[in-house]
């Protein structure tokens, strides 16, 4: 159910998004046609309301299907994801449980909390376990406490243990801002 109201929700989002592009694109038309009278672009211009619909309309599918794309893809319902790169992310389930499929697929665990520098995931997990990740190699390195991690991380130049953030924190920042306001 969660899933079916975010999506109704993503698509109003878009039409409305998509209505406000296009009644902008409308003005830059407007303010084209003295310009260059003979551009198709001008030229439609000429009917505001057909405009409107039908760039609104085009404008909306692209949204849409930039939603559903792995950069666009931000999560339905009580499942959330952050695009990490290399087509990996960070996920999230039932708004508790962050996880990261590959290293998930091994030991099952969850991240308390991670950060990304220069490809390369740093994490926590549930266990008290840390690891690397780096995302071009897929190459994973354990540790069995912070201690050994912020001394290959301090040798590395890596965030140490204490820098490391838990996923809300890490969605917030990704999504907020620009992303929220201007994307589906």
């Amino acid at each position: 159910m969660e899933v079916l109201v975010h999506l109704v929700f993503t698509v109003f989002k878009t039409a409305v998004l998509a209505s406000v592009y296009a009644a902008l694109l409308l003005q830059v038309a407007k303010f084209v046609r003295p310009l260059a009278p003979t551009s198709p672009f001008a030229q439609a211009s000429t009917r505001p309301k057909r405009f409107w619909w039908r760039y609104g309309f085009l404008i909306s599918v692209g949204l849409f299907l930039y939603s559903l794309t792995y950069w666009g893809n931000h999560g339905l319902g009580d499942y959330a994801r952050i695009p990490l790169g290399h087509g990996e992310a960070m996920e999230e389930s039932n708004g508790t449980m962050a996880y990261f499929e590959p290293v998930r697929a091994i030991d099952q665990s969850e991240v308390v909390a991670y950060q990304l520098a220069d490809d390369v995931l740093c994490a926590q997990a549930d266990d008290n376990l840390f690891y690397t990740y780096d995302l071009g190699s897929n190459l994973r390195q354990t540790f069995p406490d912070s201690m050994a991690y912020n001394a290959y991380a301090t040798g590395h130049h890596l965030p140490l243990s204490r820098q490391l953030q838990p996923f809300a924190a890490h969605y917030a920042q990704y999504w907020g801002g620009w992303r929220f306001w201007l994307l589906a």
